[in-house]
C-alpha cells in the first residue's frame, strides 16, 4: 500500500512541475507562480506522510529544491528556474524508482 500511495504522489507532483515548467518556458510568469504555489501546497498535504515512509535527507532535498525554485519563478529566472524545476522533477522520479519493489532495490 505504501509503495502504490508512493507512486501516485510522485506522478501526481511530478505532472504538477511539469506543468510549471511549461509555464517558465513560455515566461508565464504569473501562471509559472500559480502552479507552483499549487504544487507546494499539494507538496505539504503529501511530505506529512512521506516522511514516514521515506528517508528524510530526500524529503529535504525536495524541501531546498521547492525553496530555491519559488526564488527563481519571483524573480523570473528563466535559465535558474528551469534548471531548478527540472532537477525537482528528478528528484520525485528517484523517489519512485528507489521505492519500487526490485531485486535491485532489495540488494
Amino acid at each position: 500500500m505504501s509503495y502504490q500511495y508512493i507512486q501516485r504522489t510522485t506522478q501526481s507532483l511530478g505532472t504538477q512541475i511539469s506543468t510549471v515548467e511549461q509555464s517558465i518556458s513560455g515566461q508565464q510568469w504569473d501562471i509559472a507562480q500559480r502552479k507552483l504555489k499549487e504544487t507546494q501546497q499539494r507538496w505539504d498535504e503529501n511530505k506529512i506522510w512521506w516522511t514516514i515512509l521515506l528517508d528524510h535527507q530526500e524529503i529535504d532535498k525536495i524541501e531546498l529544491s521547492l525553496s530555491r525554485l519559488d526564488k527563481y519563478v519571483e524573480t523570473q529566472n528563466l535559465p535558474l528556474s528551469l534548471g531548478e524545476a527540472s532537477t525537482l522533477e528528478l528528484l520525485i522520479n528517484h523517489i519512485s524508482e528507489t521505492e519500487k519493489f526490485t531485486l535491485e532495490n532489495i540488494l
